[in-house]
């Protein structure tokens, strides 16, 4: 009896002894584990972010990304955002566009010249030591492709990585189509306005300094003299440089020429009905009509969606409210 507890406890202590041995091997097994699982991390820095924060353009001194990877930002060892990396380039430079924001408070850090960390791939190390997301953070993700690749995002973001950065409007042409007032003569020779439709295209001929070429016309009723029409036209060239204003703004001071013309093919023409006219003022009322001078006033344009403006101008030449775009 006594040998068969001694056999007893010998059994019992290699029993629990095995148990030990495996929980240590299966501790030992998931911390090498879990120092696999963390990646390793790229050291970069934000170069530039669009107006709409959803495309940034970053470092990629050791090339640890490639157009078309997924990858992670970091901000602190923390989790901000996922992205797609959408074009690279030769000066280690790359443009990527955010698909989640995985914490609001860390992205809200992520500033031009931050220093950032990122994990190309899988990033489900880092995502299971986050907390769960908060309400607020939850109405900050992109639900979909649909949601990033929107028109109105399309039209604001820019991928051209070697775009100059002093420029305050990137896009190099501004076509406008606006309807204002313009002064010249009655049918007494005193000043008078007259509304018209006037379509314009901008180029940026160098940084901020714009060039501009419009044109405008409308048709006067009774003039020179009842009866008649005569067709008023507006060509005007002018030099502008933008200035960036408050609320999405931009101020335009310019100065130009106007060459204004006149069109009245019934004008020194007899009318049987009315035998008493003066043709010969007739035609010089038409003549008079015509001008051409030095101009200058101010356009401003306000942002009402990426790429698209409302614009007012208030010069020598017109008065008018418009639409333009950008492209």
């Amino acid at each position: 009896m006594k040998h068969m507890n001694q056999v007893f406890i010998i059994l019992i202590l290699i029993f629990f002894s095995q148990v030990m041995a495996q929980e240590s091997v299966v501790d030992q097994f998931t911390e090498n584990s879990n120092s696999e699982l963390a990646p390793s991390l790229a050291i970069e820095k934000i170069e530039r972010i669009s107006p709409s924060n959803r495309i940034f353009v970053i470092t990629n001194s050791n090339n640890a990304f490639d157009k078309g990877d997924y990858i992670s930002i970091l901000s602190n060892s923390n989790l901000a955002s996922r992205a797609l990396v959408a074009k690279t380039t030769d000066g280690g430079l790359a443009g990527i566009k955010i698909l989640k924001i995985y914490s609001l408070s860390q992205w809200k850090k992520l500033k031009k010249g931050s220093t950032i960390q990122i994990i190309r791939g899988d990033d489900s190390y880092y995502r299971q030591k986050k907390k769960k997301l908060t309400e607020k953070d939850n109405e900050s993700i992109v639900k979909g492709a649909e949601d990033l690749f929107d028109k109105t995002t399309f039209l604001e973001d820019d991928l051209n990585l070697e775009e100059k950065s002093n420029r305050i409007i990137k896009q190099d042409n501004i076509v406008c189509l606006s309807y204002g007032e313009v002064e010249s003569i009655d049918n007494d020779s005193s000043a008078q306005g007259y509304t018209q439709l006037n379509v314009s295209w901008a180029y940026q001929i160098e940084d901020n300094i714009w060039g501009e070429f419009s044109y405008g016309q409308n048709i006067i009723a009774d003039f020179p003299n009842p009866g008649l029409e005569t067709k008023l036209t507006n060509l005007s060239f002018k030099a502008k440089y933008i200035i960036q204003a408050p609320f999405f703004s931009y101020v335009m001071p310019y100065v130009g020429y106007q060459i204004l013309g006149s069109e009245s093919p019934g004008a020194g023409t007899p009318d049987i009905n009315n035998p008493g006219l003066d043709l010969e003022a007739e035609l010089q009322l038409v003549e008079d009509m015509k001008k051409s001078s030095v101009i200058f006033g101010i356009t401003v344009l306000k942002r009402l969606v990426p790429g698209w403006f409302i614009r007012a101008d208030l010069g020598s030449d017109i008065i008018s409210l418009g639409f333009g775009l950008e492209f």
